[in-house]
């Protein structure tokens, strides 16, 4: 063969292949199904929709016929950011879009979400800009999350344009992506790194004098008070940043041990996605380290974090993995199932025990005391985080009642200033709220 004609034979076979890489690419590999120039991806906007419902069958989304057309109504504005939207225009987010291909099979959603519970978030955190999250500890059911702001999925096209330019961001779910620094609601992780590690115990007396020096520079209390001769326990109770700078210096990058059991620094696996936060690095001064066992520093975390660590506080040191949706059923395929699940034994359960009770000697005479229950025990710690600009982070963390847990909660305000006085009270209200649901629910409470 002469070399014209295997040059020939060459391009004809190469050109060959990639017409048959072509073709198996299109017609095995590409999903074509969301294409934008596809129309038969809007075929989905115009058929009936299995519906998405809370976890006492209430519909949260469903699909009604309206002038011959079919329209996705909504029950609840502030589940935007978990039910998501179903628009032909703005597209698919939430759970419509993680559960898309069920619901277009005519599905229902299960979620375990209370309808109820959410619609008492939303009046208590309207004009707040923030988030909260209520959660069954011993379980990881997610009962109710709201990001505040948030658009109102049945109002779309009246009001893309305005969401769209409002630099609150309504779009973004800071329940789950927001990343805030913790400030000194991260205390009773860093008291359980120190108790498992044996550096403090819960009656060991500490002399707080309103500061301490590490590495040369100082980190004091808020207003520089000092609290005097405390107990680690009381330390939680009160707030010291002189006893958990000095217990995070001591324990430095086994800290981050700890801090990682208990879900932080990473995505929690949720249907809606999350943030992973930011765990400091290991290698730190000792006023590095003080400075992030007061929740300060390079470290982030979000609402939902927070919220599966102080259940694992709640749940013995058991941390479960957070979830929301159920079961999806309906129609021939078999219903899908979704049970509790132990992500991690993030402290040892006598460790946790002791930290619940520094967390209810918070509600009871410590900076938490806003959030105290009529007539149930309640834990709780707030954290007050700085902030580049405008006002402190204000969060609050707890659980009730405080020695058989029915309800966490994680609520933080964006600049909402002095936690004791924003979030600690908000917190409360929320916890009550929630336990009032468990009650109707037919759970019994701790009086």
């Amino acid at each position: 063969m002469s070399s014209t004609s295997r040059k020939s034979f060459t391009a004809i076979l190469s050109g060959f292949f990639l017409i048959l890489a072509g073709l198996i690419y299109w017609q095995v590999i590409a999903d074509l199904s969301d294409h934008p120039l596809n129309p038969r991806r809007y075929d989905v906007f115009r058929q009936p929709r299995g519906a998405i419902l809370d976890r006492w069958g209430t519909p949260l989304a469903c699909t009604v016929r309206q002038n011959g057309d079919y329209v996705r109504v909504y029950a609840c504005p502030s589940l935007s950011h978990v039910t998501g939207y179903f628009h032909q225009r703005y597209g698919m987010t939430g759970l419509e879009r993680t559960y898309n291909s069920s619901l277009a099979q005519g599905q229902e959603v299960h979620t375990t979400i209370d309808l109820a519970l959410q619609q008492k978030l939303e009046a208590l955190m309207e004009g707040r800009v923030g988030a909260a999250i209520a959660m069954n500890p011993k379980t990881g059911e997610v009962l109710a999350l709201l990001s505040s702001p948030y658009v109102d999925p049945n109002k779309l096209d009246e009001f893309w344009s305005d969401y769209a330019a409002d630099p609150r961001s309504p779009f973004v779910n800071r329940a789950t992506r927001g990343q805030y620094p913790p400030g000194s609601a991260v205390k009773p992780f860093v008291l359980a790194a120190a108790l498992a590690d044996r550096i403090t115990f819960p009656e060991e007396r500490w002399q707080d004098s309103g500061r301490v020096v590490l590495s040369g520079r100082t980190i004091s209390n808020f207003q520089s008070q000092g609290w005097g001769s405390l107990t680690s326990l009381e330390a939680l109770a009160n707030s010291s940043n002189v006893v958990f700078a000095q217990l995070a210096a001591k324990l430095g990058p086994r800290l981050l041990d700890t801090l990682r059991q208990c879900g932080l620094g990473e995505a929690l696996p949720f249907p809606l996605g999350s943030a992973a936060g930011k765990l400091p690095p290991a290698e730190q001064s000792a006023y590095g380290w003080g400075q992030i066992g007061i929740g300060q520093g390079s470290l982030l975390v979000t609402p939902l974090q927070m919220a599966a660590a102080v259940s694992a506080i709640a749940n013995g040191g058991q941390l479960m993995r957070p979830y929301l949706v159920e079961e999806v059923r309906g129609g021939w395929r078999l219903p899908r199932l979704q049970r509790p699940v132990v992500y991690s034994q993030a402290v040892p359960q006598w460790t946790a025990a002791a930290v619940r009770e520094g967390m209810v000697l918070a509600v009871q005479q410590g900076t938490a005391k806003g959030a105290a229950l009529p007539g149930v025990i309640a834990a709780g710690k707030t954290g007050t985080a700085e902030t580049l600009t405008g006002d402190d982070h204000a969060w609050f963390i707890g659980f009730a009642p405080a020695h058989d847990p029915r309800i966490a909660v994680a609520v933080v305000l964006e600049h909402g200033g002095l936690a004791s006085e924003t979030a600690a009270p908000l917190g409360g209200l929320v916890m009550q709220a929630a336990l009032e649901a468990c009650t109707q629910g037919g759970m019994q409470i701790e009086r």
